[in-house]
């Protein structure tokens, strides 16, 4: 006898035979409840691969940001290291024995003291080193006094705010 055939019979009503084979049927057999713990198992190890992945990913990218950082800290470290150099460089050719020596090469050479020529410029007034060092005006001393209530301390404030407030509630009261 089927279920189907059982519920005809008893005309739609559920007994208790009937409800014993409906969970008999129902039931959990070993295929099944392995198969559930299987689909159990592979659903964690799945979440667990994801995960693993994931982490795997953000390491890897924190990794070469990481080295990228590094590269560019050396290469900024090279050039500071180059530009210094430069400066000496320059600092050594711009050297007055340096220069000195430049000079000669190109033909040039040190005057005596009774060679010195003054060229005369159109146009051109000098200054007047007397006018400058005259010209310094005299230096005004400036004395500033602060308002009164900038100068009052924390404590005379609220004494001041106190007597106040003392004078307010004896003049309300009768």
């Amino acid at each position: 006898m089927t279920l189907a055939s059982s519920l005809r019979k008893n005309k739609g009503h559920w007994s208790m035979n009937t409800l014993r084979r409906l969970a008999q049927a129902y039931a959990l057999t070993p295929w099944r409840k392995q198969i559930s713990t299987g689909m159990l198992i592979l659903v964690a190890l799945l979440t667990i691969i994801l995960a693993a992945s994931l982490y795997l990913d953000v390491t890897a990218r924190t990794l070469a940001l990481g080295r990228a950082i590094i590269m560019m800290e050396n290469e900024i470290t090279e050039v500071e290291m180059l530009n210094a150099h430069l400066r000496t460089q320059l600092g050594i050719l711009t050297s007055s024995a340096m220069m000195e020596k430049r000079a000669i090469e190109m033909g040039f050479r040190r005057i005596e003291q009774d060679e010195k020529a003054y060229l005369i410029v159109p146009g051109y007034v000098p200054l007047d080193q007397t006018l400058i060092a005259s010209s310094t005006k005299k230096v005004q001393s400036v004395s500033y006094t602060l308002p009164p209530i900038y100068r009052q301390s924390l404590i005379d404030w609220l004494r001041t705010k106190l007597d106040e407030w003392g004078k307010l509630e004896r003049g309300s009261s009768p």
